[in-house]
């Protein structure tokens, strides 16, 4: 970006249209951050001075489409938007509502836990960090990378055959709903397969604008074009079950947490356009959007009314029993620093092997469902061991669903969901994504 002023300085203004200098300054940064994902780096980038036209010509430059990346690398691109009473005069005061509204329109979501990471592409989270003293926009681009054997969406996510949401985009919907049922047991795990198959959809919109502009596919496009069937509807029935899940309470603290935090984001977004229609003396739009932000409202309320559930795996005791006796030698391993330990330390030092082969064992088991090793902290926090210890001893029965058993956090049966209606709203999980 500081190459695109010096260019921009350099030639007499008069010779410049506002065009040109929006092309140059939104050229200069679409480079940057491209080279930077090749290099596998995650960049830093300042928007002062940026105007509407410059952002959302960077947004599309960039974003549009997967951007080529360094092998097994998820891109993070930073963005300064603004800051404290030092820097604000830098930043035009709209650039945060400029730059989210440019990435929704290139297909980003809000997601205020998106990280870099495979499941995360095509999200975007706004920070504020008070140390600093600056707001930043992180941006987690779709990427490309050129990997053999693997079959790349132009959402820019690479699937094998083996991979679940390849599985679930390929095969018939009957089988498609099985499939969610058996290996997607949580709202968490649901949610992680639809932001994948979301981000396969775009794919496929993106190969059939090809196909109807005569355009030729490679072979792994038609591959993935022939392969895929009735995506839109499988994301609608998905969509439903997450919808179901909530108004049914049927969600982990974890989950709980994170559903409140993205509707209390969004609430705030509300705010700022509330404030931004009284100055434009828009009343109709304020009545919508406090209508909007009473529903948000209720979702919260709806969410935090009902008490959270608990999950619990097999084997969930022995495996901290065995985690506990490997990290006691380990630590005793440690502790000989490369001397030559007793016979009886010797003898117990050798168990580690088998203690870490059984270990790997039971955590592959075909019991794991889709996504849990992603999804772990919000399904079973660490913290909650004293508590998951007390409820195991009733845990030994019980129905089987993927491996999984569920029982209310608090005392009681949780309802089947005959009483889930009084307090429900209509579509809670719709507020967690578009606006």
């Amino acid at each position: 970006s500081r190459g695109a002023r010096r260019i921009v300085r350099a030639r007499s203004r008069s010779s410049w249209t506002d065009e040109d200098v929006c092309g140059v300054m939104a050229s200069a940064m679409v480079d940057e951050i491209r080279a930077d994902a090749l290099d596998g780096k995650n960049g830093e980038y300042d928007l002062a001075g940026f105007t509407r036209e410059w952002t959302e010509a960077l947004v599309r430059g960039a974003f549009a489409e997967a951007m080529p990346a360094k092998r097994g690398f998820y891109a993070h691109a930073k963005f300064v938007v603004g800051g404290g009473k030092k820097t604000r005069a830098k930043y035009d005061d709209e650039l945060l509502k400029y730059l989210t509204s440019a990435l929704r329109d290139v297909g980003f979501e809000d997601d205020r836990g998106a990280s870099a990471c495979d499941a995360c592409q095509g999200t975007y989270k706004y920070q504020h960090d008070t140390d600093k003293d600056l707001k930043y926009v992180h941006a987690f681009p779709r990427v490309s990378h050129a990997e053999e054997g693997a079959e790349e969406g132009e959402g820019g996510t690479m699937t094998t055959n083996a991979s679940p949401e390849y599985r679930a985009c390929t095969c018939d919907l009957e089988e498609f709903e099985q499939l969610v049922q058996m290996y997607t047991p949580s709202f968490s795990q649901k949610r992680a397969l639809l932001r994948r198959m979301k981000i396969m959809e775009h794919a496929l919109r993106a190969l059939e604008e090809k196909v109807i502009a005569m355009e030729t596919l490679d072979a792994r496009e038609q591959a993935m074009y022939d392969s895929m069937i009735e995506v839109a509807s499988k994301i609608e029935f998905l969509q439903s079950a997450l919808d179901d899940m909530i108004k049914k309470g049927r969600l982990t603290k974890g989950e709980q947490d994170e559903i409140v935090e993205d509707l209390s984001l969004k609430l705030q977004d509300i705010d700022l356009m509330v404030n931004e229609a009284n100055e434009e003396g828009k009343t109709k739009k304020i009545e919508a959007l406090l209508a909007k932000k009473d529903l948000a409202q209720k979702k919260i309320d709806s969410v935090t009314g009902k008490p959270p559930i608990v999950y619990t795996v097999p084997h969930e005791r022995e495996l901290a029993d065995l985690k506990k006796e490997l990290n006691s030698l380990k630590k005793l391993q440690s502790q000989a620093k490369g001397k030559l330990m007793s016979g009886a330390d010797a003898a117990k030092c050798a168990k580690i092997p088998a203690l870490e082969e059984r270990i790997a064992n039971l955590e592959g088991s075909d019991d794991k469902g889709w996504y849990e090793d992603e999804c772990r902290d919000l399904l079973f926090p660490p913290k909650a061991a004293p508590v998951a210890k007390a409820k195991t001893v009733s845990a030994s029965g019980g129905s089987k669903n993927a491996g999984w058993l569920t029982k209310a956090k608090t005392g009681g049966a949780r309802p089947s969901g005959g009483k889930s209606g009084a307090g429900a709203v209509g579509n809670p999980f719709a507020m967690l994504g578009d606006e």
